[in-house]
């Protein structure tokens, strides 16, 4: 249903969002890549890079390579290290500036770096090539750290070889995967003695930055197809393999979005976006016909209406799905429809759209069973329904009580399963659908994120799903649901590691009016003192209903081992306590979540887990907000954030309908060109437009006022001029006030792609570039914190490059925090490893970091 994992495919989510990871699935044949997130235009894109590849994917042809490289970057000569080690690099200088005033409902709004969106302008150039030589250079003398906690998390990754690769068996084949040196291998083999193994396809032989988004059998398992897209690319090309002749088809289909199978064997449903990313058609392919003869199945007009497509686990029907971020609509058609006749298929509306209603279909039997949140507290609830009967004759099945939410439903023959969160924690529940009584699935751990395996086989009384916790490799269990006996298929501990020195603890933190209780998950040692001294890294994200998840990071074992304590807040904005807990972190209650954050860091420091100067912050994508807006709101609560793609410039991109799928996310974050409170409300948190302005004369005036005895609390920085026009007129006075110009604040490091077409690199470029005007006693060229941007021309939203790229750009980041937090300064690592030396020799110091 909205996550589901299927025996077709994916029947989605409403809508896109912006989120931390792609949902990866280790096994089986359904590997889907993408997440719900926020594209941004088209214009970022580079649609010329993109190929047939067929050719490529014949094992006797040559491997092409992509069109673009990545950016690739000379490490400092000895001499050049040696001297960085010494030498601290200096920011670049802020830009140019041109003022740009926008005037909105009586409000004016001024950008003096809205010219950077003209991405072709040289001199953006030239500053981007700038703070990138800044980067390379900061980083430059950590080499040999970096290089030591690069392998330290590879010997994390390490797991032991198995036997044999997790399968899934279904009209008498085994599929799998297994993975090689160059990629995901997909393969299967007859259930059968001393049967040959048949590769269906090896993503070694795709070219370079082109990823596997999803992969789908046709239903009478005749045909493989696979969705590829480019690094960064919203649409992808879908392919087909003969699985008779064990050859690839010549037909590609190109510019898709999503797909399923109908039940014939040789028609495809597809969809299609917008120039602005906004899938809005469903297409139907005919195998061995040309793309310019596919037939327009459904077309939805409403730039807020997002369409998805799906199919229902018995594969009896293919669903349409329009959702917006509030409301749905579904449509189903018969699977087996025959396009040879000319004849478009009868599309029945299972229950038409209501503001604030969403719902999701699959079929069992005679009945249509939907997850909806159609009841006044919003809970979602499981119902039984006739195709087509009104939703008053509805019947209820089960109901996610309050604080809890169910996320996901798969579909059997005999059982229903049921994926959930309760005080932000999984739950899995079996239906039985003869008898109605339901039983809960006892987990293997309590902290951790379960998702659904690949169960192909409808007609089994077992499931498959995957636990990933933090101290473990993802595992995979079945779970046979009448005998109700767990098996572990594959566990993988982490390589080293004495888990019994760690531990996963829940605390709860009242929020800012005492009205909530605000889970917090810790990860630390069990030897951890209360002492104050802890470094401690906090995580969360904060919208679109997406749960911060209790998941394995790589990242996070060089600082647990350090003694560092990890510490999730699960703040509203996420659905982690059920759908109103998403409610009140959305639109007019955005602010909650910046609160929520803040409260959970006071707690830390009030609770003796840890001190301002060694807590830091990490967030990603609309994450990256929440860390924006804390860092204007409380800069002297945090030693070092990390911010990720962040979303950073929501005034400039909800003020602009032309942004792809601005339309769609005015129900998250509001429409501020329709009322002044909506404008003057997202004004007071937006992270571009609160980054105060320090005035030295202002300033001194301050200091001499403190020395005649004025308090702390006086010392705030002189509101601008349009942020003063904003309080006179809004309730939110008090809230649009410029942040508190500490003495302290925290050091940023900050990294985007330019082929992001869901947050714009642009967004991170003006909000470096007026810290370093703004704040420079901070962020300048003589400033005191560290400011890192690092933009990758060829990364995409969930980053670019091999998994050795990937753990290089998080050895940085812990690097960046082990320098800034741990050992608390500004000095680079490589300074503090030979000071380290030096008093090692004296007999005063031990270990560098």
């Amino acid at each position: 249903m909205p996550v589901a994992r299927s025996l077709h495919g994916v029947i989605h989510s409403p809508v896109l969002a912006r989120v931390q990871h792609p949902q990866h699935c280790s096994s089986g044949l359904i590997l889907v890549q993408w997440s719900h997130t926020r594209p941004l235009p088209l214009s970022a894109r580079t649609v010329s890079g993109r190929r047939t590849l067929t050719a490529s994917l014949r094992r006797d042809s040559p491997i092409s390579s992509c069109s673009y490289q990545g950016q690739q970057k000379r490490g400092l000569s000895f001499l050049g290290t040696l001297r960085a080690v010494f030498k601290q690099p200096n920011p670049p200088k802020p830009p140019k500036k041109i003022q740009k005033e926008t005037r909105v409902l009586g409000r004016v709004r001024t950008d003096e770096y809205d010219w950077m969106t003209s991405k072709n302008d040289n001199d953006l150039r030239d500053y981007i090539h700038a703070e990138n030589t800044y980067a390379h250079e900061y980083f430059a003398s950590d080499a040999a750290t970096i290089h030591l906690l690069n392998r330290e998390m590879k010997q994390v990754l390490r797991t032991k070889k198995v036997s044999a690769p997790l399968t899934t068996v279904v009209r008498g084949y085994e599929y799998y995967t297994k993975t090689s040196r160059h990629g995901m291998v997909y393969c299967r083999r007859r259930k059968a003695p001393m049967a040959r193994e048949e590769i269906l396809l090896d993503s070694g032989y795709l070219p370079d930055n082109c990823n596997v988004k999803k992969v789908l059998l046709s239903t009478g398992h005749q045909t493989f197809s696979f969705l590829t897209e480019e690094e960064g690319e919203e649409l992808g090309s879908l392919h087909f393999r003969d699985l008779n002749r064990g050859q690839p088809y010549d037909e590609v289909l190109e510019d898709v979005f999503n797909f399923v199978w109908g039940n014939d064997n040789k028609t495809v449903y597809y969809t299609k976006a917008t120039d602005l990313l906004r899938p809005y058609q469903v297409w139907a392919h005919r195998l061995g016909s040309s793309q310019s003869d596919d037939i327009l199945v459904y077309q939805e007009d409403d730039d807020s209406i997002f369409v998805d497509v799906g199919s229902t686990k018995d594969q009896k029907f293919v669903t349409i799905n329009g959702n917006s971020l509030s409301s749905s609509e579904v449509r189903v058609l018969d699977a087996g429809h025959d396009f040879s006749n000319g004849a478009l298929p009868e599309l029945t509306v299972i229950s038409p759209r209501e503001e604030g209603v969403e719902y999701y279909v699959d079929h069992h039997g005679d009945h249509c069973y939907i997850l909806t949140n159609a009841n006044p507290k919003k809970n979602f609830r499981v119902m039984r329904a006739n195709r087509g009967s009104p939703k008053d004759t509805w019947i209820e099945l089960m109901e996610a009580r309050d604080g809890e939410k169910i996320e996901d439903v798969d579909i059997f023959k005999n059982f229903m399963v049921i994926y959930a969160k309760r005080d932000a924690l999984p739950v899995v529940s079996c239906y039985h659908f003869e008898t109605g009584a339901v039983h809960e699935v006892p987990l293997p751990e309590q902290f951790c994120t379960i998702g659904a395996g690949v169960n192909l086989d409808y007609e089994t009384d077992s499931f498959q799903f995957t636990l990933n916790s933090p101290y473990a490799h993802e595992a995979t269990y079945e779970y046979d649901m009448a005998s109700r006996v767990m098996t572990a298929l594959r566990v993988h501990p982490i390589h080293r590691l004495d888990r019994s020195k760690y531990t996963c603890t829940r605390i709860n933190v009242p929020s800012e009016n005492g009205k909530a209780q605000i889970p917090v998950t810790l990860l630390h040692r069990k030897s951890m003192q209360l002492n104050g001294r802890n470094p401690t890294l906090m995580r969360a994200y904060g919208a679109y209903g997406v749960s911060t998840d209790i998941d394995f990071r790589v990242e996070h074992f060089p600082l647990l081992e350090r003694g560092w304590i990890i510490a999730l807040a699960h703040v509203r904005g996420g659905s982690e306590l059920g759908s109103l807990w998403y409610h009140q972190g959305k639109l007019m209650n955005k602010r909650n979540t910046f609160t929520d954050f803040i409260n959970v860091a006071e707690h830390l420091v009030e609770a003796g887990y840890t001190n301002p100067r060694r807590l830091a912050a990490s967030g990603v994508s609309a994450g990256g907000l929440l860390m924006g807006a804390v860092c204007n709101m409380r800069p002297d609560l945090f030693r070092a954030m990390i911010m990720n793609v962040p979303f950073l410039d929501p005034m400039t991109t909800m003020l602009d309908p032309k942004i792809p799928l601005t339309k769609v996310e005015y129900l998250e974050w509001g429409n501020p060109a329709e009322s002044k409170e909506m404008y003057d409300y997202m004004a007071s948190y937006a992270p571009y437009d609160t980054i105060p302005e320090f005035d030295a004369k202002k300033q001194d005036q301050l200091r001499r006022q403190r020395a005649n005895g004025k308090t702390q609390k006086e010392e705030t920085s002189e509101p601008s001029k349009d942020l003063r026009e904003l309080a006179l007129s809004s309730k939110h006075a008090s809230a649009l006030q410029n942040p508190p110009l500490s003495s302290r604040r925290p050091a940023l490091m900050i990294t985007c792609g330019e082929r992001d077409q869901r947050v714009d690199y642009t967004q991170s470029a003006k909000f470096v570039a007026r810290l370093r005007s703004r704040l420079e006693p901070w962020y300048g060229v003589e400033g005191k914190e560290a400011c890192i941007l690092m933009v990758d021309e060829n990364r995409g939203h969930f980053g670019n490059g091999t998994q050795d790229d990937r753990v290089k750009n998080w050895a940085r980041e812990v690097v960046f925090l082990l320098g800034n937090v741990q050992m608390e300064g500004a000095a680079s690592m490589g300074q503090k490893a030979a000071a380290a030396a030096a008093a090692s020799a004296a007999g005063t110091s031990s270990h560098p970091f």
